[in-house]
């Protein structure tokens, strides 16, 4: 199957260097019309590291957190997006005791917060092209969670939750949203990996799934993936089979939910209910037949 952007506006939030380069110089080679984003200012080291990877795209200097502006400045210079990738984001860590409200604010607006503006803001250009692309990433901290960094994990996996939603309220419209959480070896975080290692979670590796669920023939939507060293999975909820009482007849009590503990922490059977639904159905059945 050759995946082919001729024609598309690709916006990939920052961009100007480590994964979000790397995502940019697939697309880029995949055909795509590229908008790089970052917030600095376009400079002599941003041209070298565009001219490094190959790229002769426009840059658009913006922070995030302006994404209406950031949005508009593409359609002003193209008329049209076609897909959205939204990597910029940065760390500011601290323990959960010591992280002020500006530690907490400042990660999940520029993470979780410029990813629903650039959605709304890209939302009635999708409508009217009839599809559009939205993949946001996330990371394993979201999933995990992770020393240090309680602002970063609740961006991350709240961008899921985003996503899902959108999904629903796209479909219609043929709006897609999934979020990938990838682990590549960049400036910020592989300053003391040994040179094997590097080698072996490039960035490069994960670029293609992310130019894939960019593409406009990609179905998938309202997914998590995880992403490192060519290595590729869907993420997904279970959920134990657990402890399912009848209300009508039987006792519920908190004494009961202690003694049958185990029961409802116990996984040998699961469920994976895929939308709200369908997981209420399942409780439902199970409880009142």
């Amino acid at each position: 199957m050759a995946i082919d952007f001729e024609g598309k506006v690709v916006l990939v939030t920052g961009s100007s260097k480590g994964l979000g380069l790397s995502f940019a110089k697939c697309l880029d080679q995949a055909g795509a019309q590229v908008v790089l984003n970052g917030r600095a200012p376009y400079s002599d080291e941003l041209a070298k590291n565009f001219r490094e990877a190959g790229i002769n795209s426009p840059y658009i200097s913006c922070p995030v957190e302006s994404s209406e502006e950031l949005v508009s400045q593409v359609i002003e210079q193209f008329g049209r997006i076609d897909s959205l990738v939204h990597n910029a984001g940065f760390l500011s860590d601290k323990t959960l005791k010591k992280m002020s409200d500006t530690d907490w604010s400042k990660v999940m607006d520029a993470h979780l917060g410029s990813a629903f503006r650039l959605a709304r803001s890209a939302w009635p250009h999708f409508e009217k092209a009839g599809a559009g692309r939205i993949v946001f990433l996330s990371s394993a901290t979201g999933i995990y969670g992770n020393f240090g960094q309680a602002n970063y994990a609740a961006a991350k996996l709240g961008m899921l939750g985003l996503a899902k939603t959108i999904a629903l309220e796209g479909a219609k419209s043929g709006i897609n949203c999934n979020c990938v959480a990838p682990f590549g070896a960049t400036d910020m975080n592989s300053a003391n990996f040994p040179e094997p290692l590097k080698k072996a979670i490039n960035p490069d590796y994960i670029a293609p799934l992310i130019a894939f669920l960019s593409h406009v023939s990609c179905e998938e939507t309202g997914s998590m993936f995880e992403a490192s060293a060519g290595s590729f999975k869907k993420v997904r909820f279970e959920r134990s089979s657990g402890l399912n009482l009848d209300p009508r007849t039987d006792a519920i009590t908190v004494d009961q939910i202690a003694e049958s503990w185990s029961q409802i922490v116990d996984f040998s059977e699961s469920e994976y209910p895929k939308n709200m639904g369908e997981s209420l159905k399942i409780m439902y059945e199970r409880t009142l037949g």
